[in-house]
């Protein structure tokens, strides 16, 4: 991300600050208001030309501009620090297509004496047709809670289709709304959330984690927000088809005959038809479910000879990945860097080349879950990865260079300072007798929204 300077932080954060104050002090359209306004929109407007979206939020009691905090904010921005903690608003979101109508709506409803929170603040936003700027609401949920949630939601969802009855739309929606917020300001977490693979949920866990790396795809390729959305209830309901597969055909543990794999390809075209029936489902949803075992040579299944989706290819890829990664009846786990090696093979057969580059770079040399040996012989478990240098990424130590099992793990920075230990390959965790999905699941406890 380019350098911010302090002077244009300034200007939009003062502005705001006076645009909001004088809201109490001034009638409705007098000149000082809209002046603040407008500067504050013009700067920030500059800076996301450059930067696909702007944070502004409080840091344990201090303002912070991106991860630039502001020490002395009490002193000029009183009044916007008032309203963000009258709302209980943990951060404000700015994003690259923000128009000066949005903008301006929105300091009105941070100006409004009702002060809104939560889900009625976002719905309020929503109202008033503000699509590019998000709020973050301060909340004691953890992360490890809306992916329950979300599987939970998947698992009635597929069940009502079972007894006969077209699913409601509503919590599919909502829980999509909040696992995007969540990828967009703690990706790392929310992949690493992707590594619960729990056998007897297999289709509800892996529909969620589809949502989850669909998203974060489609945030790395800087899709619009309506797309990133639309692409993540692509991924939940993306194998609700498999509702009309006999439950023996899907479990089935030695290989199908003929006929059930027949009847297996026919999910696709079943879960288009489900979601074209929801209330309240963009229709791109169905074509995405339609084409997710399509291939990019148009090879797979159902056949069809039109240009692909490119938010379907998405959900390919990201579905592919989940199911190499997790343990079936008839495959072994492939461990999250043997399983990007198999992909890149496949690449501009099975996958747009384009797709998947993004989507190999987004997960990194090591991507989040591998389990690596230092040069120390610690071994530990990729939790971050580093953009600058996806070589060195921060990894959480678990056994010690004796071999056992840590009793307080601890993190540490491979990219920090020199002398710091470099990985030296990549390990099975089945090896060690690890349990990465519980890992992370208390890794997630830890994590409120």
């Amino acid at each position: 991300m380019p350098d911010i300077e302090i002077e244009n932080i300034d200007i939009i954060l003062k502005n705001i600050n006076s645009g909001i104050k004088g809201k109490k002090l001034y009638p409705v359209g007098h000149p000082a208001i809209a002046a603040s306004m407008t500067k504050a929109y013009q700067t920030l407007s500059e800076l996301l030309k450059t930067n696909n979206k702007i944070f502004v939020g409080m840091a344990k009691d201090v303002m912070v501009f991106e991860e630039i905090p502001l020490m002395d904010a009490e002193k000029n921005l009183g009044e916007l620090i008032h309203q963000i903690n009258q709302r209980e608003i943990e951060g404000i979101i700015f994003e690259k297509g923000l128009i000066q109508k949005e903008f301006f709506s929105f300091i009105d409803v941070l100006s409004e004496e009702n002060a809104l929170k939560g889900k009625e603040l976002q719905n309020m936003l929503a109202s008033k047709n503000i699509l590019h700027i998000t709020v973050k609401s301060i909340s004691k949920r953890n992360i490890l809670e809306v992916y329950n949630d979300a599987v939970n939601i998947v698992k009635e969802t597929m069940n009502e289709i079972r007894m006969g009855k077209v699913p409601q739309s509503k919590e599919i929606i909502r829980l999509t709304d909040e696992m995007t917020e969540l990828v967009l300001t703690n990706r790392d977490a929310m992949m690493g959330l992707t590594m619960i693979k729990n056998y007897d949920n297999y289709l509800f866990n892996h529909s969620v984690n589809v949502s989850i790396l669909s998203i974060a795809l489609a945030q790395s390729m800087n899709y619009p927000k309506a797309d990133i959305h639309t692409v993540g209830i692509g991924g939940m309901l993306h194998d609700v088809g498999k509702t009309g597969v006999a439950e023996d055909i899907i479990r089935k543990p030695a290989g199908l005959s003929g006929e059930e794999w027949e009847t297996v390809k026919q999910h696709p075209v079943l879960g288009s038809k489900i979601t074209e029936k929801m209330d309240g489902l963009a229709r791109l949803v169905g074509r995405i479910v339609y084409e997710h075992h399509i291939r990019y040579d148009h090879s797979g299944y159902p056949h069809t000879e039109s240009t692909l989706h490119p938010l379907g290819m998405i959900v390919t890829i990201a579905d592919a990945y989940d199911a190499l990664t997790t343990l079936r009846v008839y495959q072994r786990p492939y461990h999250p860097v043997e399983a990007v090696k198999v992909m890149n093979n496949l690449s501009g057969k099975h996958f747009d080349p384009n797709t998947l580059k993004t989507f190999m770079s987004m997960l990194g040399f090591y991507p989040i879950g591998t389990v690596v040996r230092l040069s120390t012989n610690n071994i530990g478990i990729v939790t971050k990865l580093n953009p600058a240098n996806n070589l060195s990424p921060t990894v959480k130590i678990v056994f010690g260079e004796d071999g056992k099992q840590m009793d307080k793990p601890y993190e540490i920075d491979l990219s920090k300072a020199s002398g710091t230990p470099a990985i030296v390959a990549s390990i099975d965790p089945l090896t060690k007798g690890f349990d990465i999905g519980q890992f992370f699941e208390e890794e997630a406890k830890t994590l409120t929204l």
